[in-house]
């Protein structure tokens, strides 16, 4: 049974029109609707529900017992309790319910009151709920912008050095406990620093922005892309060994040798240098792991750059 209005025109005996309103009772006593049916006379219809059918005001037959959905149930419509005495009142409305009346105050005004206030209420909570809810939704969103303005680089969006060093740790705790390979490769734009002098930093900025783009789309899911310094970039790679990640950072380099950036008028072209170390073969700990991989790329740049170089200590079999 759907109720879509609150009020509806009849005739009485006398032939004058007249408002009929419309309450809807959830209970299970018969004898109930038909009692308060009679108090109210032809200005209210009494209707008994088991269950909200409108966002009318309803009244709920609480005379045994407040039910432990009570409050749940007044979040979706305007409830009246309908209570034996006074002190029940109290403990209904503790329990949820918008307004109360004893079934010996149920005449037309007193109910006409208790509906109106019950919906007034029912309306300043959903009102409060919602300004609660949009709350909550800001503080969520302003905390997540600040835990990535912490791990992201503002500039590549990348993630931060200090987003590598929590993570660094905790991949090689589970590398090690997996006997897993585990690889790093540290990038160095080979001409950055000389974009930078001759066109300005600005645009050496869309360099970098344009590299970490090209380089990201060949990235697995699981790999962290960092920004590690000023010119140089760092990429976590799991589960990846030496020969794997030395492979890879060639394609890299090779995309970036192949392509043309053109900023405005301007047609640039740059080249990276790659260095590359893995666990357990070249390092124990994160420490001794970057280390390796910034002599590797250290070996690639005295090698003329444009080129990926494994740590020059490692032991081939």
């Amino acid at each position: 049974m759907l109720w879509l209005c609150q009020q509806r025109s009849s005739i009485c005996e006398h032939g004058m029109a007249l408002i009929e309103r419309l309450l809807p009772i959830i209970t299970t006593d018969e004898a109930l609707v038909a009692q308060l049916g009679a108090q109210l006379g032809h200005e209210w219809r009494v209707i008994q529900v088991t269950a909200p059918e409108s966002d009318l005001p309803h009244g709920i037959d609480l005379r045994a017992q407040i039910p432990d959905d009570l409050a749940a149930q007044a979040e979706r419509i305007p409830l009246i309790a309908l209570v034996n005495d006074p002190s029940d009142a109290v403990n209904a409305l503790l329990a949820g319910a918008h307004e109360a009346l004893t079934i010996a105050e149920a005449q037309p005004v007193c109910v006409a009151r208790a509906v109106t206030a019950a919906q007034t209420r029912w309306q300043i909570e959903q009102t409060r709920r919602q300004h609660l809810a949009e709350a909550r939704a800001q503080v969520q969103a302003l905390t997540t912008r600040l835990q990535q303005e912490q791990i992201r680089d503002p500039l590549t969006g990348l993630y931060t050095r200090r987003y590598l060093n929590e993570t660094l740790e905790r991949e090689l705790r589970r590398a090690d406990r997996e006997q897993i390979a585990l690889s790093v490769a540290l990038i160095d734009i080979d001409q950055l620093e000389q974009v930078n002098w001759q066109f300005g930093r600005a645009l050496g900025d869309v360099v970098l922005q344009h590299l970490t783009g090209l380089i990201s789309r060949q990235v697995r899911g699981g790999d962290i892309f960092c920004r590690y310094g000023g010119d140089e970039l760092l990429l976590l790679l799991p589960r990846v060994g030496p020969d794997t990640v030395l492979q890879r950072a060639e394609q890299w380099r090779s995309a970036v040798a192949q392509t043309i950036i053109r900023p405005g008028t301007l047609d640039l072209q740059v080249t990276i240098s790659i260095g590359v170390a893995a666990f357990p073969r070249d390092a124990r700990n994160a420490i001794e792991l970057l280390h390796r991989a910034g002599e590797a790329l250290f070996a690639a740049k005295a090698a003329g750059g444009n080129c990926a170089r494994a740590w020059p200590g490692a032991s081939y079999v």
